[in-house]
């Protein structure tokens, strides 16, 4: 239990003693109770409530004083006149009342003493689920709370899919709009926490992207996908930068085999590839395949090489991918 969760607790519970009639005095041994047990280190929060109840409001309350006090009168061997009462007596004296000397003392009941005991047990006891439904409605507040501030994760700090907002769906949506998998007027906010919400349109959107980056279609953005999403663009500006000093050889770069796959998938040359087993043969022929393709239908020779020029052209077409 945190400290802020104690202190929260001892002022609910002390002034539902209150509320109840409880003295001061016995509100202020509770209160001195369940400092000890937190210098004792004590961690559980039924522990602290029924000891402090129980030293706090039982043993110090009138009704039960006067239980103690009689009891204990009982166990006297000897008292004035009544040192000579047999323990039939006694039993006797015991149920009619007892009188401190000459009978000028207060008289008690047993039948009133034990429904006063019973009243204040059924009241602590009251108390007791009392705190207890104050702990859970404290928590469920603690929850609430931290729902509100998990909106605001960061990007790639968690996997998202449809029906999730917050920081990370804003920042997932741009990329995506970015790359041209999702129209900017497909992003809907949510009405609770303005922010964009994963929706329908983002998750086809996704599956798009899954596709030109040659990974299973699921719909789902996870952290892995996310931080791909963001190099997206910076992996093929590397390429560009690339092949400006010279060409690149597809069947040994493969950076440059990414990238130019990247783009046949969106031009719609290439239906997809395995990014895991992209330097695997099979896999490296079925992307030169799809760029020889490219290169025939824009009447230039066939080869694994890629320069400036073809790089250029292969940007410039309009995406085909749905």
């Amino acid at each position: 239990m945190k400290n802020q969760d104690k202190h929260y607790l001892k002022a609910l519970l002390l002034a539902s003693m209150s509320s109840i009639g409880v003295t001061a005095s016995q509100a202020a041994l509770t209160s001195s109770i369940l400092a000890r047990k937190e210098r004792e280190g004590s961690d559980t929060s039924t522990e602290m409530i029924s000891e402090a109840l129980t030293n706090g409001v039982l043993e110090s309350h009138p009704s039960f004083g006067e239980v103690l006090g009689h009891t204990s009168h009982g166990s006297h061997g000897s008292h004035g006149s009544h040192s000579s009462h047999t323990s039939s007596s006694h039993t006797s004296h015991v149920s009619s009342g007892y009188g401190g000397g000459g009978g000028g003392g207060k008289k008690y009941n047993s039948t009133k003493i034990g429904a006063t005991a019973l009243g204040g047990l059924a009241g602590t006891i009251a108390l007791t689920y009392l705190a207890k439904y104050i702990i859970k409605a404290h928590a469920k507040h603690v929850a609430e709370r931290k729902a509100e501030i998990n909106r605001y994760r960061a990007y790639a700090s968690r996997d998202l899919s449809e029906g999730i907002y917050g920081n990370d769906v804003d920042r997932l949506t741009d990329l995506l709009v970015e790359n041209d998998a999702l129209d900017i007027f497909d992003r809907k906010f949510s009405g609770k926490w303005s922010h964009y919400k994963f929706n329908r349109k983002v998750k086809h959107s996704v599956k798009r992207m899954q596709t030109r980056m040659g990974r299973r279609k699921t719909g789902k953005a996870s952290t892995f996908f996310q931080t791909n999403l963001q190099q997206w663009k910076e992996r093929r500006l590397r390429l560009i930068t690339a092949v400006s000093r010279d060409s690149l050889d597809l069947m040994e770069n493969r950076d440059a085999l990414s990238a130019v796959a990247i783009l046949l998938v969106e031009k719609g040359y290439l239906k997809s590839y395995d990014s895991d087993y992209i330097m695997n043969e099979d896999e490296k022929l079925k992307i030169i395949k799809a760029y020889n393709k490219f290169l025939h239908r824009n009447q230039l020779p066939e080869t694994t090489l890629v320069d400036e020029q073809k790089l250029r052209l292969l940007n410039s077409l309009p995406n085909n991918q749905k």
